[in-house]
């Protein structure tokens, strides 16, 4: 009797994010992170772009799977502007130790 690869596609909830990431496993040895959502409903978009390809023959190994997130991906994402780093905090000159840890005057 010939062995055949199971095939899963999941939709993960991360407690404590509030996000969902969507995983799918071609074989017993490999499983690839596909995309991170804000809701359940994205994610199960996802899981159903990845079923409809892989009935039609398209995701067989896991080049094609990269080349399937490939195409998920928004061909030109905005650019959000992250705030300006802070300059670094002076640096002190040294001390002695006598005067760092001076004992106090009662």
């Amino acid at each position: 009797m010939a062995h055949q690869n199971q095939v899963i596609a999941v939709v993960i909830k991360q407690y404590g994010t509030g996000l969902y990431r969507t995983c799918v496993s071609l074989d017993k040895d490999n499983v690839t992170f596909l995309s991170t959502h804000k809701d359940e409903r994205s994610a199960n978009e996802t899981i159903s772009q990845f079923w409809k390809a892989y009935d039609e023959g398209q995701l067989k190994t896991p080049e094609d799977v990269a080349t399937f997130i490939n195409s998920m991906q928004p061909q030109s994402a905005p650019q959000t502007q992250q705030p300006p780093i802070p300059p670094a905090p002076p640096t002190l000159p040294p001390m002695p130790n006598a005067q760092v840890f001076a004992p106090l005057a009662a």
